[in-house]
């Protein structure tokens, strides 16, 4: 399995599913963790700068903002209506239910609604809220990282999770249309297919990586892996440009709509960056570039593409490696250079989707081998703990029990990775 989360990719292990398989049932999101309600609600902005390269004469680039933030509680509310779980829709996984054979497959999700109301006011204290930017995975469903995103807010964060158009399985245009990584006759687009085919030889590469005992091996591997790469380097590129788009137009959004009152609360002094695969990686090169970044992490987007291997991060981050064969590792050369400190964290019996919803969804993505053997309940947990207590210590100051390596988990071991020998 490739080290980006590809909806291309999920669709093929599921291939072989035949038609009329069962509707998977429906699930409840885990109730989140933290003191506080959440709210939550969205945006979109046009980069006049930047021209949409995915369609024909496509305008500018627009992208879209889903916000989860500590909310006012229900009684200051106007509205109280809970936001459903797939906020554009069946469509989001429509493209998956129909390579399963079964186009009700996932039509039970649907009916999931979130713990979070619909553009609540957001809550007027403690103080200013610190800042997570998340990224969802390379074609990825950006509705299935729910459970850990209104979880961060529960515990006092404002999460803006950036939808990357024409990239993920869902992002909806200023005038209403959703587009995705399919296009019109239900295929993969070809500047997606461009960057897959890049991908060829990665499993192989990074297995050989993994295999060498010294850090200058590992490098010259990797160097020379990364530069025959130059459709995925548009990628991060473009997924850089979103993210720096986002945070430099909080300040314009209209101060009476919600998306401006959420504004208006931010502390823009605590930022950090995180994301799952692909959004991983966005987040690591977001953070050797850009100075508000004060703490990354990265799921399992595995190797770290861009230029962050000759780049100096001087900040902290954080690695989370599922137990895929062959992956483990491959990115330490890359990050102990630059992070400072650089903390790698491994989960056993994982597998790259489990740290997203999709290990609550049932049905037949459970039925398949795209999912390690911890229990949902129990992976979802470690999820959101490693998430909530790096950025409470890099942020916040809290230090962290997990991340000091004490035994809260048995499934994670904890390291901290010195800087190479000069």
């Amino acid at each position: 399995m490739r080290p980006i989360l590809t909806f291309m990719i999920l669709m093929a292990a599921l291939g072989t599913l035949a038609a009329g398989a069962a509707v998977a049932p429906l699930f409840e999101l885990p109730a989140p963790t933290g003191p506080h309600a959440i709210g939550t609600t969205s945006w979109r902005l046009t980069d006049r700068a930047r021209r949409e390269t995915f369609v024909e004469g496509g305008g500018f680039r627009q992208v879209e903002v889903i916000a989860w933030y500590p909310a006012a509680p229900a009684a200051a509310s106007r509205r109280g209506e809970r936001a459903p779980y797939l906020r554009a829709g069946i469509v989001e996984v429509q493209g998956l239910a129909r390579r399963l054979g079964s186009p009700a497959a996932f039509d039970g999700l649907a009916g999931v609604r979130t713990h979070a109301e619909l553009d609540a006011k957001p809550a007027a204290t403690p103080g200013k809220l610190p800042v997570l930017v998340f990224s969802h995975g390379y074609t990825g469903i950006p509705s299935s990282y729910t459970a850990l995103l209104e979880d961060l807010a529960s515990h006092g964060y404002a999460v803006l999770s950036i939808l990357h158009p024409y990239e993920g399985a869902a992002a909806t245009l200023e005038d209403g249309r959703v587009v995705s990584h399919l296009d019109a006759a239900g295929e993969l687009r070809k500047p997606i297919r461009d960057v897959l085919g890049e991908w060829a030889s990665e499993d192989d590469t990074m297995a050989e990586v993994t295999r060498q005992t010294d850090d200058a091996s590992q490098v010259r591997l990797l160097r020379k892996y990364l530069a025959g790469l130059p459709q995925t380097d548009l990628v991060v590129r473009r997924w850089v440009d979103d993210t720096k788009l986002v945070l430099d137009r909080l300040a314009a959004l209209p101060a009476n709509s919600p998306g401006g009152r959420l504004a208006a609360r931010l502390d823009l002094s605590r930022i950090g960056l995180f994301g799952h695969s692909m959004g991983g990686v966005t987040a690591g090169q977001f953070c050797s570039e850009d100075r508000r970044c004060k703490a990354g992490l990265n799921f399992d987007g595995i190797p770290q593409y861009g230029s962050m291997i000759d780049r100096s991060l001087g900040r902290p981050f954080l690695m989370v490696y599922s137990a895929r064969p062959g992956r483990a590792g491959a990115s330490d050369a890359i990050y102990r250079r630059g992070a400072s400190p650089y903390i790698r964290v491994d989960v056993r019996d994982t597998l790259h989707l489990d740290f997203s919803d999709m290990v609550l969804w049932g049905g037949p993505v459970r039925e398949h081998p795209m999912l390690g053997k911890l229990a949902p309940e129990r992976i979802t947990g470690i999820t959101r703990a490693i998430v909530h207590e790096f950025f409470d210590q890099e942020l916040l100051g809290r230090r962290s029990k997990l991340l000091a390596g004490k035994p809260v988990y048995p499934e994670v071991t904890v390291r901290l990775i010195p800087p190479p020998a000069r």
